[in-house]
């Protein structure tokens, strides 16, 4: 009996709400600055109940930008390097703060919410994708972006059950670009 039971709640269909995408980039744009090729997007968290606590019991929460770039061949596109992006999200309980740290930028901002914090997500910033126009110039290259939470940078003895766990499955996306972007004629 207990078999059936173990089996049935195995097969059970995931909950709309366990669905639904709780990291997403906001519209993100290419732009050029200087000559290096950024993403002027945004991040949407919403986090579930369950990483939350986790936060609460002093689990940083990493969340990642991840840029791809490959070498354009038609169709196809090979891989060629990566760019990452990451923000962990912590909370600090003797301060009652919660703080995010912008790893790249080693930039750390405290908020006495994580309303706060996740509203700061939302603001529009560029990312730096590493692409030059010199590459650009030379061969056409793809890029692709997703925002992730980055479960192999979670606490060791949490990876195994968060793998299963659509709680923590928090991903959107991906986004592709062509450069240089073929003009229409």
């Amino acid at each position: 009996m207990a078999f059936i039971t173990l089996l049935c709640v195995g097969c059970q269909a995931e909950s709309e709400q366990a669905r639904a995408l709780s990291l997403e980039m906001v519209d993100p744009r290419p732009i050029w600055i200087g000559s290096e090729l950024h993403f002027n997007t945004a991040l949407d968290w919403r986090p579930d109940d369950a990483v939350i606590d986790a936060l609460h019991h002093g689990v940083v929460v990493p969340l990642e930008l991840s840029v791809r770039i490959s070498r354009h061949h038609g169709v196809i596109a090979s891989e060629d390097r990566t760019h990452h992006h990451r923000f962990e999200i912590r909370y600090l309980p003797l301060l009652r703060d919660y703080e995010m740290w912008d790893v790249r930028a080693d930039e750390r901002m405290l908020f006495p919410r994580l309303g706060m914090l996740t509203q700061a997500l939302a603001r529009r910033r560029q990312f730096s994708t590493g692409l030059g126009q010199k590459e650009v110039d030379e061969r056409r290259w793809q890029v692709q972006l997703r925002a992730h939470l980055d479960r192999s940078r979670l606490p060791s003895p949490m990876r195994l059950p968060v793998w299963f766990d659509s709680r923590w499955r928090a991903e959107g996306p991906w986004h592709t670009w062509v450069f240089p972007v073929e003009e229409a004629g």
